[in-house]
């Protein structure tokens, strides 16, 4: 995957913008999601040939106090790492960080702690890197684990990326409606099995995904490729990056 961003920025022109690979989590990554991720552009490159604890902690001794805002997805074991290494230097540089995941509600606890995403190493680094933005008082924002659920962004949205004929917007076009696809499969087992593992714990049932995905459509009985139907993709990184501009934050989000 960090190929495929390092082709993915030189592609658009941004070759200045910084690509490292996690040291921590590529071991418990969905060996399913092979094909998801190969890309013309994401053949291996030399110029990824550091760690994201190399690369963040890099980028910690170079700004100015109080002046990151970090935004973290999924594992969160790099920024830990870094806290491990360096809690002084991170809490230094680090204005805020925006976590996408949701919280367990406050009880007696003196601070707040996420909640389970089934991967007990991953729990274990995200405990860590709350924990310690709390103790240090680093303001800390979590979007909750289903915000952009529902969120109007229809299929021919992404469709129009690959009009262009640029190898990004057709590998992301692809990418989505391969996704989409996928979790329509997984939607109907789960209808008929019942729930899955901490594996598949995000998946949600057909109801719920005609529901949010496809805006209250009902697939004709056997149709394999719903992408046509799309009303609403998972934006959820996008949301991230939204959120952590102050001005739009305060604008558009809602807290809780």
């Amino acid at each position: 995957r960090a190929d495929m961003a390092r082709g993915a920025m030189d592609s658009l022109l941004l070759p200045d913008v910084p690509v490292a690979f996690s040291g921590v989590s590529t071991d418990q990554i969905n060996n399913n999601f092979g094909l998801m991720f190969k890309s013309d552009y994401g053949r291996p490159s030399p110029h990824v040939n550091n760690s994201g604890v190399e690369l963040l902690t890099r980028a910690l001794k170079s700004a100015p106090d109080k002046s990151l805002v970090l935004m973290c997805s999924t594992c969160l074991g790099d920024a830990a790492e870094v806290i491990d290494n360096n809690p002084s230097l991170f809490s230094r540089a680090v204005k805020e960080v925006i976590i996408l995941g949701s919280v367990k509600p406050l009880k007696r606890s003196k601070y707040l702690e996420p909640e389970e995403c089934g991967v007990a190493l991953w729990d274990s680094y995200a405990k860590k890197v709350y924990r310690h933005c709390q103790k240090m008082k680093i303001p800390t924002v979590s979007l909750c684990r289903d915000i952009s659920r529902g969120f109007p962004f229809p299929c021919n949205y992404v469709d129009d990326l690959a009009t262009s004929n640029h190898m990004v917007g057709i590998k992301v076009q692809q990418n989505e409606e391969m996704y989409i696809n996928s979790q329509w499969e997984l939607a109907k087992l789960k209808q008929e099995n019942g729930l899955f593992d901490n594996q598949y714990r995000k998946v949600v049932d057909s109801k719920s995904f005609c529901k949010y995905s496809l805006g209250n459509q009902t697939p004709i009985n056997g149709q394999g490729n719903v992408w046509p139907l799309v009303k609403s993709i998972d934006l959820e990184l996008t949301l991230g990056l939204m959120c952590s501009l102050p001005q739009y934050r305060e604008a558009h989000f809602k807290w809780e």
